[in-house]
């Protein structure tokens, strides 16, 4: 298999191979539908130098709700406190059903907010298994991971479950996340990996991340002691500024016109997400990456278009072609200006900002 390129903006640690870990569990029930996502992954992160595009998505995220029950410095928290959205079960039913169409291997639930905010998230699962989808993604802070669910989680052999931590002491976590959560998040981690190890279960993997900014970076050596071995993995992750979503979403560009400037030398990095990814908001717009600014990308609604509608549409093709030729859109070029890639003690990003 061609080699798996992590992309620039995260670096990993694995404690185990995630790949043998997912092959050894998945193959055995999916074959070699498995094995060809896996191939069409690793091609779409090479899609820069290869212009690859699936037949489908490779990976829908959902939103479900724009809601979130901690107030981190890093995350655009314009989201959770404007009008209430919740994508309803009726709508995730024939959503699914389009899945199950189109052969949609990968499923993320989260981003953007808290998945398990979401009364019904383990009738999500059961029907987006019911589906199809094989590699089950869940992203979540962690607080609402109870014993039981941990439980459930492992009897339905859900693949992943990501915890983001950003912190390895409670007075760092209080300043990133806003409460005073930590020690009941890794108690409740703690439970997750000890249920698996019961059942003798390799799934679902735990991985806990790191976004590395100024109000942390002096605790990567810690979190990285804490975890080592305990997890499956760490992903550390580069912050990025959203200051910028807001008055691109309300008037399609920015009066910063530095970030709008051609290129002078630095090259932008790639975004390979439209490429593998579409992303479905809370309020069933779809967009085509999982970063906040591609609020200001909407290109469909789960109301009214297919995955086909939107994955082979002209404002997919067209976003896809910016990307290749370097000649971005403002949201694009605002956003990947955005990107850092310096993982040093000495990071210097984005500044935080004060909490509200």
């Amino acid at each position: 298999m061609t080699e798996r390129k992590i992309p620039d903006s995260m670096e990993r640690v694995e404690f185990k191979d995630v790949e043998d870990v997912l092959h050894r569990n998945l193959f055995p029930v999916f074959g070699e539908r498995f094995t060809e996502y896996r191939k069409n992954y690793v091609d779409t992160l090479n899609s820069e130098h290869t212009g690859f595009v699936p037949p489908h998505p490779l990976t829908v995220t959902l939103e479900l709700v724009n809601r979130c029950n901690l107030n981190c410095v890093m995350c655009y928290t314009v989201n959770h406190k404007g009008q209430k959205y919740t994508l309803d079960m009726d709508s995730l039913r024939k959503f699914f059903a389009d899945c199950t169409r189109n052969g949609v291997p990968s499923l993320m639930l989260g981003d953007h907010s808290e998945a398990l905010l979401y009364k019904e998230i383990r009738e999500v699962i059961l029907v987006a298994k019911a589906a199809g989808i094989m590699d089950i993604f869940l992203f979540t802070n962690g607080v609402l991971l109870t014993e039981e669910l941990s439980a459930f989680l492992v009897q339905e052999q859900i693949s992943r479950v990501f915890v983001s931590l950003d912190a390895a002491t409670p007075e760092t976590y209080i300043a990133i996340r806003g409460k005073d959560e930590l020690a009941r998040i890794e108690r409740n981690l703690l439970k997750l990996l000890e249920i698996r190890r019961d059942r003798d279960s390799e799934l679902p993997m735990v991985r806990v991340s790191f976004c590395v900014q100024q109000g942390n970076h002096q605790e990567q050596d810690a979190f990285h002691r804490k975890w080592e071995g305990v997890v499956d993995y760490i992903d550390y992750q580069a912050a990025s500024d959203v200051s910028w979503v807001t008055e691109l979403v309300e008037t399609g560009t920015v009066k910063d016109a530095k970030l709008l400037e051609a290129d002078t030398g630095h090259k932008l990095p790639f975004c390979n997400q439209p490429f593998g990814y579409l992303c479905v908001l809370s309020s069933g717009d779809i967009t085509p990456c999982c970063n906040f600014y591609a609020h200001n990308l909407k290109i469909g609604h789960i109301s009214r278009d297919t995955i086909q509608d939107v994955w082979n549409g002209e404002a997919m093709k067209t976003l896809r072609q910016e990307l290749l030729t370097g000649n971005f859109n403002n949201t694009c070029r605002v956003c990947l200006s955005q990107r850092y890639n310096d993982f040093s003690p000495g990071v210097q990003q984005a500044s935080v900002k004060d909490r509200d």
